[in-house]
């Protein structure tokens, strides 16, 4: 069980098989004061003016791995007066993902639950960070939030907007156990086999969930 949670927590943190983007230095990157999950507090260092300019700012620094700088962006648009409701919700999901990125998933649950309410990679994003804490009654929460995404339907594909490097067969997968730990083995069955038929490596995050959840019982039907 704490493998595949592990595993859960290696995708949402960008080291599963999905893209993530690893950690790199930009040159101008400087470590920064402004790491707060609410949204407060980070406003110094950036050449940004508006809002808009901040958020987009904010995830080409994360897309660099340029974490600190990222949640400095986001954290000084959330304290901009003129921050619409929409760009809220963006600016929120970014700080959940660059703090995820930077220090883990529980860090960006705050952030999350600010956004999650109609953001799919906020949902996703809320959903591990849930996961993580290894309790049936997060483990439920977080098989509602996956749900909300469409993911109950293997049809449905998730595609992040931004390069959080989460993969649709990873999100699956993290429905998947999901489904097992709240007493549903049949869809759990048919999410991770779904998961599996599109990312078939052997030392995948998918691949790894599986596993878990065979070992801990999970059957298929032929």
């Amino acid at each position: 069980m704490l493998f595949a949670i592990l595993s859960i927590i290696l995708i949402a943190s960008g080291c599963g098989s999905g893209g993530g983007s690893g950690r790199y230095t930009i040159p101008d990157e400087v470590p920064s004061s402004g790491t707060g999950t609410g949204g407060t507090g980070g406003t110094g260092g950036t050449g940004e003016t508006s809002v808009e300019s901040l958020i987009a700012s904010g995830w080409e620094d994360f897309k660099y791995g340029a974490f600190s700088s990222a949640i400095n962006k986001y954290n000084q648009a959330l304290t901009t007066v003129s921050i619409t409701d929409a760009q809220k919700i963006e600016a929120y999901n970014g700080l959940g993902w660059a703090l995820t990125k930077s220090t883990g998933a529980e860090s960006g649950y705050s952030a999350f639950s600010q956004a999650a309410k109609v953001n799919n990679e906020s949902r996703v994003g809320l959903a591990a960070s849930l996961i993580q804490r290894g309790q049936k009654d997060s483990f439920a929460q977080a098989l509602k939030l996956l749900e909300e995404v469409g993911l109950r339907e293997t049809s449905t594909t998730f595609s992040a907007t931004h390069p959080i490097g989460v993969s649709n067969a990873e999100a699956h997968a993290m429905l998947a156990w999901c489904y097992f730990w709240t007493g549903d083995p049949t869809r759990a069955a048919t999410q991770i086999t779904f998961a599996r038929s599109i990312e078939q490596s052997n030392d995948s995050s998918v691949t790894q969930i599986y596993n878990s959840l065979v070992a801990m019982g999970l059957t298929f039907n032929n």
